[in-house]
């Protein structure tokens, strides 16, 4: 039994692998004239095996030539392919139907066979045409004679000798942009002739800037007057310190068919070219703070909108209610902070809920919405008005306020007023019962001294909620941002090792990009950070394991003075 198990899986696996070979054949083109010449490509994909060259037929009214064989072997999320590509001239001798029969391969013991091919013939483009018989067109061919290769003697327009027949190029939108205003970067991939093989494309790597993908696109382009197909690939750039920053080359490679009309072709070349594009240099410029808004978070573009809501209108004195801030624009949504509430008075606000949604493709247009909870403190009409928001506009070069449309909160109930006097008529609370006159039974508690000592409880016990409340406000003053932030420069004037300075950097960093640092990986931190600090973050950790320790004075000194200045936000 165990062996009839044996047996099934390894047939199941044989039959499974042999699934994955192809065998394939192909023509550059399905009509031609007599004379030309047609590039008929074999491939086979899946082998684990080099296989032989396959045997071609004899194909009546074809003349056919070995032009070279290559194997491409990739890797892709760690699974190796590989495929082998043969390639034949044929150069039809005779007009007519010319069929290419099915051409076989063993591989591995198993033989694999493609599908016939059919080539069109017309006649020879070299010759004249042939005499028009009655009808005006000639068997086989075209009205007045054409054959499939266009009308005759017809030459197409010659290319450029130095018309390449694959080119790279790049350009960004704006090379010198605002901080955190976005700027696209466009690679173009053009070529002019077929393909053999996978093109292989590896993008710039991370810049020290937000990045996120635009997408793709074809279409064809023209350069130089010749006609080339394009592929485009977009990305959006979002700086977010000023300097100057580069962008690495975008490379890329691909093979080439044999040209047999170059004279240096040769069989034994693989025409495989490696492509690379200029780097591209920004210098990215600082907000200026003239004019700047209290309302303005750090949002840079063009063309934002704000929008505001409740999520009810009327409600009981001491429910929740959220109000909802929506900021539309092209802007990464790591880069839209929460908007800054103004003074509602009887209104308490909360910290808000965040989220963003997928942002469009190509043109970059992202949305976020912050949901923040409102609890109002009594009752009545509230009108929450005097809701603003500001961003930086590039374009224009000054600040943009926007406003969100006023919004009327009802609430009902609420706590009395003290020293209120009931309305005449109004039912007794049954829980206070009535107030005590001082000829009343219970006149005796209206005496000076027994509401004194009644009243010294209540007093005591509001001193200690001050007190409290006055050390809670002094606790949470010492962990606002700038007193955190302060702390730590202090400490970093202490530190004596670059393993302390890295430390203490991870946290005040942390702090200042209010974001977790710990634990991202290289590539992440040098698109949050600048370029110097990951590089003295890595000289920290390589230093931890080398035998000169990390405690070399210049090197610390040189570390202590570069975070001092990014803790201090760029300032000395």
């Amino acid at each position: 039994m165990v062996r009839r198990l044996w047996i099934l899986l390894v047939m199941l696996a044989l039959a499974a692998w042999a699934q994955g070979v192809e065998w394939t054949a192909a023509l550059d083109t399905t009509r031609c004239n007599v004379g030309e010449q047609v590039v008929l490509v074999l491939r086979l994909s899946g082998s684990t095996s080099d296989p032989l060259e396959p045997r071609l037929p004899d194909i009546a009214g074809v003349s056919m030539e070995f032009a070279g064989a290559s194997k491409n072997v990739s890797m892709i999320n760690g699974v190796t392919s590989s495929s082998s590509t043969y390639t034949y001239i044929l150069t039809p001798t005779r007009q007519g139907t010319i069929v290419v029969p099915a051409i076989s391969m063993s591989v591995d013991g198993r033989s694999y066979s493609t599908e016939p091919l059919t080539l069109q013939v017309g006649t020879s483009s070299s010759s004249g045409p042939p005499p028009v018989p009655p009808g005006g067109t000639t068997p086989g061919l075209g009205p007045n004679g054409a054959g499939w290769g266009g009308p005759q003697n017809q030459i197409p327009p010659p290319v450029p000798p130095d018309a390449q027949p694959v080119l790279v190029e790049c350009e960004v939108s704006n090379t010198r942009p605002y901080v955190g205003e976005l700027v696209v970067y466009t690679f173009r991939f053009l070529h002019r002739v077929q393909l053999i093989g996978s093109v292989n494309f590896e993008p710039p790597p991370p810049t020290g800037m937000l990045r996120e993908d635009l997408g793709q696109s074809t279409s064809q382009a023209t350069r130089n007057g010749v006609q080339y197909a394009q592929s485009e690939v977009r990305t959006a750039y979002f700086p977010t310190s000023p300097g100057t920053l580069t962008i690495a080359p975008t490379r890329l490679s691909c093979q080439l068919p044999p040209d047999f009309l170059d004279v240096n072709f040769s069989l034994r070349g693989d025409g495989v070219r490696e492509l690379s594009t200029q780097p591209v240099e920004l210098e990215v410029l600082p907000l200026p703070t003239q004019g700047r808004p209290p309302s303005f978070t750090g949002a840079v573009g063009r063309h934002f909108e704000l929008t505001a809501s409740l999520n009810k209108t009327l409600i009981k004195a001491g429910e929740p209610v959220k109000l909802s801030v929506t900021l539309v624009g092209d802007e990464h949504p790591d880069l839209l902070l929460d908007p800054a509430l103004p003074n509602w008075p009887g209104v308490r606000s909360y910290s808000s809920d965040a989220a963003a949604l997928p942002y469009e493709k190509p043109n970059f247009r992202a949305s976020k919405t912050f949901k923040i909870p409102l609890v109002p403190q009594q009752g009545g009409e509230f009108k929450l008005s005097d809701l603003s928001w500001s961003y930086f506009d590039p374009s224009a070069r000054r600040y943009v306020t926007l406003t969100a449309n006023p919004m009327v909160l009802k609430v009902e109930g609420g706590l009395p007023v003290a020293g209120q006097t009931p309305a005449p008529g109004a039912a007794v609370d049954p829980l206070r019962g009535p107030k005590p006159g001082l000829d009343s039974s219970q006149g005796w508690a209206l005496e000076p001294g027994v509401a004194l000592l009644s009243a010294l409880p209540w007093g005591i016990s509001l001193v200690l909620l001050l007190f409290g409340h006055a050390h809670q406000q002094y606790e949470l003053s010492l962990q606002t941002s700038r007193a955190r932030l302060k702390r730590i420069e202090k400490q970093v004037g202490r530190a004596k090792t670059l393993e302390e300075l890295a430390q203490l950097a991870y946290q005040g960093l942390e702090i200042r990009q209010g974001m977790a640092l710990i634990g991202l990986p290289l590539v992440r931190l040098r698109e949050i950070l600048s370029r110097e600090m990951v590089d003295e973050l890595e000289k920290a950790e390589a230093a931890r394991y080398s035998p000169e320790g990390d405690n070399d004075a210049q090197k610390v000194d040189t570390f202590r003075k570069l975070l001092l200045r990014e803790l201090r936000g760029g300032e000395g």
